[in-house]
């Protein structure tokens, strides 16, 4: 059956550098460097109060991520990338109302889940004197899913290097094939388009400082219901518009960085949603950093978003029951271990993450059950040569 998660979880990309924070221009590299990552989630059981009936057991993801990148000679520089996903586990089907009134889910049950996800890319940089454009192509494809996609960016840098402006497109072209559509008379396939622009500026302000601002909008048209749901009907496009922005400090004293994210999200569904999060980079030495960190997470729900299934309303209108889509709030505390071996650099990371509707900066009208708590744990291989 389908795994939702595994395009929903965006956590599982590698974190920062251990670099003093400093946004410096863009340039060559001069080493090959090949890097492979290994990363488990792990989503807890729901309580039996949450889902009185059937298994309890959620998403258990194992992902494998690969990367190239490598000089070309002086001027160009190439990356592959590569990922395999493998998922187990249970998803939210249905909701109803309990003997109580509150809303309880019902879950599809684990042995029937189990899907496996490949991804490849293939992209390149031309490096100029005073900026760099660059293009990647990529597939992914799943038991249910494939995805063409390719973008492009370009960058400039003005001001002696301190001020680079950077721009970029990107394009997919997604096709759905249900594994049950038969059984459930669910929609057999479709598809659906994603286009995204962004603008960036990125800030050196002294030695010890930097800043960066983006702006991003991204179009979706097509199939955007989740057909795994008994009942989930959702417009066929969204507007999606964010605002991203990052202060790195690095303080000599304490030989040790600053890294400040916020983020402001809206689209046209009703969802707006801040993401604000802290972390500091402390060099041990020359070779060890360890790096903590603290995110906040909330949103507002979707217009059509109800925490009980009405399966007497017209397929004309638009109703989910999915828990992305509810108002709520979500911390996460990790920490990283970072080792710099000469050509080795060793990462451990190790994350928890907690959603509530009571941590919520938005009104909550119609609480969410299911919401997700999850362990992630990662460990990183670079090598350079």
């Amino acid at each position: 059956m389908k795994n939702s998660a595994s395009r929903s979880i965006i956590a599982l990309s590698s974190t920062a550098l251990a670099l003093p924070g400093i946004a410096l221009a863009d340039a060559p590299p001069t080493q090959s460097t090949i890097s492979y990552k290994l990363s488990n989630y792990q989503e807890d059981d729901l309580a039996r109060s949450e889902a009185p009936l059937g298994e309890l057991e959620r998403y258990d993801i194992d992902v494998h991520q690969f990367q190239l990148i490598s000089p070309l000679g002086r001027k160009l520089s190439v990356q592959v990338s590569a990922s395999y996903e493998s998922l187990s586990g249970a998803s939210p089907w249905f909701t109803s109302r309990g003997l109580d009134g509150e809303p309880i889910v019902n879950l599809s049950g684990p042995s029937g889940i189990s899907d496996r996800r490949s991804e490849l890319s293939v992209g390149s940089r031309y490096y100029l004197d005073n900026g760099s454009f660059a293009g990647n192509i990529g597939y992914s494809e799943e038991n249910d899913y494939k995805s063409v996609y390719f973008g492009l960016n370009a960058e400039r840098h003005y001001n002696n290097d301190l001020t680079t402006v950077s721009a970029g497109l990107s394009y997919s072209s997604d096709k759905i094939f249900p594994t049950d559509a038969a059984l459930f008379n669910r929609v057999k396939e479709d598809d659906k388009q994603s286009t995204s622009l962004f603008v960036s500026v990125s800030q050196i302000i002294n030695q010890l400082s930097s800043f960066q601002s983006t702006l991003s909008v991204t179009e979706l048209s097509g199939f955007l219901s989740d057909p795994y749901k008994l009942r989930d009907i959702r417009p066929d496009d969204k507007t999606q518009l964010a605002w991203s922005n990052s202060y790195r400090r690095f303080f000599v004293s304490a030989n040790a960085a600053l890294h400040v994210n916020y983020r402001y999200y809206h689209d046209d569904f009703g969802i707006s949603s801040h993401t604000s999060d802290l972390s500091w980079h402390q060099n041990l030495g020359r070779d060890f950093q360890l790096v903590p960190t603290l995110r906040y997470y909330s949103q507002s729900a979707a217009n059509f978003f109800t925490n009980v299934d009405d399966f007497l309303k017209p397929t004309s209108e638009y109703q989910s029951s999915d828990y992305r889509l509810s108002s709520f709030g979500a911390i996460s505390g990790g920490f990283s271990v970072i080792a710099d071996m000469g050509s080795w650099k060793v990462t451990i990371t190790a994350e928890r993450y907690l959603a509530n509707d009571k941590y919520s900066a938005f009104e909550v009208s119609k609480p969410s059950t299911a919401l997700v708590k999850y362990n992630r744990v990662s460990l990183g291989l670079d090598f350079r040569f």
